[in-house]
């Protein structure tokens, strides 16, 4: 399923624990890192391993969107939990995938970045992963779909219509991606390993014979568009106490965790 994401309304909050019946996805612009910085602390937040890996990349884009993503990932995980910013640590699983080291808050996130935009899923008590790249793709991108696609996948992107295979090609790369990142294997899951099929009715479907039988309808995947340029891929793994799809609200970091913005702080 492909939602435009045109606005962010944070008016409609939830009592309570905003994480019980839903996901949050919060936006970063990346040319409103520098000011983000400014406003939230900056490189002083970042451990001095993180300094250190910020500081050996060579390209300016590339250190923007690492301190981008450090930085949204520990303002946002601590709108959940009583935490300070400067104070959470992060543990790597076997693939490399982050999580939240110490405490158990219940908390999982994720983090993404591509050339204009950060993005951070949090949800508590399942499991998520997120990815965004630009929309449409590029021709040469296409030309991997054979690497990177299931046979059936590609007689799909190829049956598109032409004008719409850019974006049908970022849809399910993310989609794919989304979902390895939420498993916690990332790109060292083959994309051609499993599918992610459109529903009749909407939405997306992944077929993996790796999951459980019993664990397939846990699993929710669905594609936003962000700003006209963006593919956003979402997986949700509920917990088995849920019921129904897992609602996913869309944040702003600038207008909602700045200092000075009008919700900016608020737990």
């Amino acid at each position: 399923m492909r939602t435009t994401v045109e606005t962010l309304d944070s008016s409609r909050e939830p009592v309570g624990d905003p994480l019980a019946e839903g996901a949050d996805v919060w936006l970063l612009a990346e040319e409103d890192v520098d000011r983000f910085a400014e406003a939230t602390g900056g490189l002083e937040l970042l451990t001095e391993e993180e300094r250190a890996r910020h500081d050996r990349l060579l390209f300016p884009a590339a250190r923007t969107r690492f301190l981008g993503a450090r930085l949204l990932s520990r303002q946002v995980l601590s709108q959940y939990a009583d935490v300070h910013p400067g104070e959470w640590r992060f543990d790597k699983g076997r693939f490399g995938r982050p999580s939240v080291q110490g405490a158990d808050w219940g908390l999982d996130f994720n983090i993404t970045h591509t050339n204009g935009l950060i993005a951070a899923i949090v949800v508590r008590g399942r499991t998520a992963g997120v990815d965004a790249e630009n929309t449409p793709a590029r021709p040469e991108a296409i030309q991997f779909a054979p690497k990177v696609f299931t046979p059936l996948e590609q007689e799909v992107l190829r049956r598109d219509r032409e004008d719409q295979r850019g974006h049908a090609f970022a849809d399910s790369w993310v989609a794919k991606e989304a979902y390895t990142k939420a498993t916690g294997m990332g790109m060292a899951r083959g994309f051609d390993a499993f599918s992610v099929h459109r529903l009749r009715g909407g939405g997306l479907a992944v077929v993996d014979d790796e999951i459980p039988q019993d664990e397939r309808p846990l699993w929710q995947i669905q594609v936003l568009q962000v700003w006209d340029r963006f593919a956003l891929g979402i997986a949700i793994r509920a917990s088995e106490q849920d019921s129904g799809p897992i609602p996913v609200r869309m944040r702003s970091a600038m207008a909602e965790l700045l200092p000075n913005s009008p919700t900016g702080g608020a737990r």
